[in-house]
């Protein structure tokens, strides 16, 4: 494996994936906190590791699919913290993760084959909904734990309300529509090249 900058970085965020996870789960203000660091700080990279790869012109292999699968790692680790607080449906989350992870499969068979699959715009405005989700749900989090208490259940409620559930159910929706268009658009790189 090539040891771009940008593959460091997309590295490193694999590895914080589980660290935010653990501080997440601890229900505790200052873990909640660093949580929220964490995952700032990592989805910054996000970004980041991007503009380096293509300014420097270290784009490799490796990177284009390492950079989507560290960010499948991160948001599931968010949305198991969700779940296991009771904040978002379990059943949600399993379609998400089995499409996420499905697409990885998919990338890696087509790497195999020689071949390219790309991140359509709809998978890229799937990932960018799914953050923006995340934050929400996160600075919620942080309120109920780290705010006065008439702001703190406020912020409960809003975490546990009818929007946020439809927030996600919607995103699901989404999720859904983008595995889809990912078998249909792509079906060619798995059909047999034998006649």
């Amino acid at each position: 494996m090539q040891l771009t900058w940008a593959n460091i970085l997309t590295l490193a965020r694999l590895f914080l994936a589980p660290v935010f996870l653990v501080f997440a789960l601890s229900e505790h203000p200052t873990g909640i906190t660093i949580a929220a660091i964490i995952f700032a700080i990592a989805a910054a990279s996000d970004w980041f590791d991007g503009y380096l790869a293509r300014h420097y012109g270290e784009v490799t292999e490796q990177g284009e699919f390492l950079d989507p699968l560290a960010d499948k790692v991160l948001t599931t680790s968010a949305f198991v913290v969700f779940t296991m607080l009771d904040i978002v449906p379990l059943w949600m989350v399993l379609v998400i993760v089995a499409r996420d992870f499905g697409t990885t499969v998919m990338r890696s068979v087509a790497g195999d084959k020689g071949k390219h699959m790309y991140t359509s715009w709809n998978a890229k405005a799937k990932t960018f909904l799914q953050m923006v989700f995340i934050v929400y749900c996160l600075v919620l989090l942080w309120m109920t734990y780290n705010s006065a208490p008439v702001h703190a259940q406020n912020a409960s409620n809003l975490l546990m309300s009818n929007w946020t559930w439809g927030s996600m159910f919607a995103i699901t929706i989404i999720t859904v529509y983008t595995a889809i268009e990912y078998i249909i658009v792509n079906r060619k790189l798995f059909v047999s090249d034998a006649k």
